[in-house]
């Protein structure tokens, strides 16, 4: 079986999670988008034969990317070009396509702190399965995955609102299965909430400690009895 690379778009910090604003101040903002980097690419790397790029701008989200075992593609979209997700991750696919022509190609959001291997892995199973799969977002309308098997190819990117319907309709098959922590990307206050309940990567939970109500009186409660769980791969 080829091996999978996982392509992973990370914006600078100082435009990261903008919906989050009114609860984390800036440094607490980028130090929960740095923490969630990295439990998301810990978790690729350990569902076996993966390699990740991060395509970034950020200095320092290249610095997190590489102390996690990813390489790092600085990013090729010039600031202000129109679709610049798409963009940097259709580049990042030819690149990868140029030295592996028969490699699994997989786009995954950087913000999935209650991502877990076996999730990771079924996604691509089903992918193995009908070339192209998608995993829509627990809001069913955004995408968290979407993952390539077909050789030689790139896979039909179509990222933003909307788009677990375009990746649908570009071909993609919808992953069934339920998977809550690939499914789960934190861009609100309640994703978040939702994310500690799940149960979070180390990286995160670190990050997370220490934070001001009411973001964490938010986490605790969403918790329960228990404190913030903490997954360990």
């Amino acid at each position: 079986m080829s091996a999978t690379h996982v392509l992973v778009p990370v914006k600078a910090l100082g435009l990261a999670k903008s919906r989050l604003a009114h609860v984390l101040d800036p440094a607490a903002r980028e130090s929960l988008v740095l923490a969630m980097l990295q439990d998301t690419v810990t978790a690729a790397l350990a569902a076996g034969d993966v390699t990740v790029t991060v395509v970034t701008a950020d200095d320092r989200v290249a610095a997190v990317a590489r102390e996690c075992g990813a390489d790092v593609l600085p990013d090729p979209v010039a600031p202000g070009s129109p679709d610049p997700l798409n963009s940097a991750l259709r580049a990042a696919a030819r690149r990868v396509r140029d030295g592996a022509p028969d490699a699994e190609l997989v786009a995954l959001q950087a913000d999935l702190p209650s991502l877990r291997p076996d999730e990771f892995a079924l996604a691509r199973e089903t992918a193995r399965r009908t070339g192209t799969a998608v995993v829509a977002d627990h809001t069913s309308g955004g995408t968290t995955a979407l993952l390539h098997c077909v050789s030689g190819t790139l896979p039909p990117l179509a990222f933003g609102p909307g788009s677990a319907r375009r990746h649908v309709d570009a071909g993609a098959y919808p992953v069934p299965d339920a998977l809550p922590g690939l499914r789960l990307d934190v861009d609100t206050p309640d994703d978040l909430a939702a994310a500690v309940q799940l149960g979070v990567g180390p990286a995160t939970a670190a990050a997370l400690e220490g934070l001001e109500f009411p973001l964490r009186h938010r986490c605790d409660s969403a918790a329960g009895s228990r404190s913030s769980a903490t997954m360990n791969w």
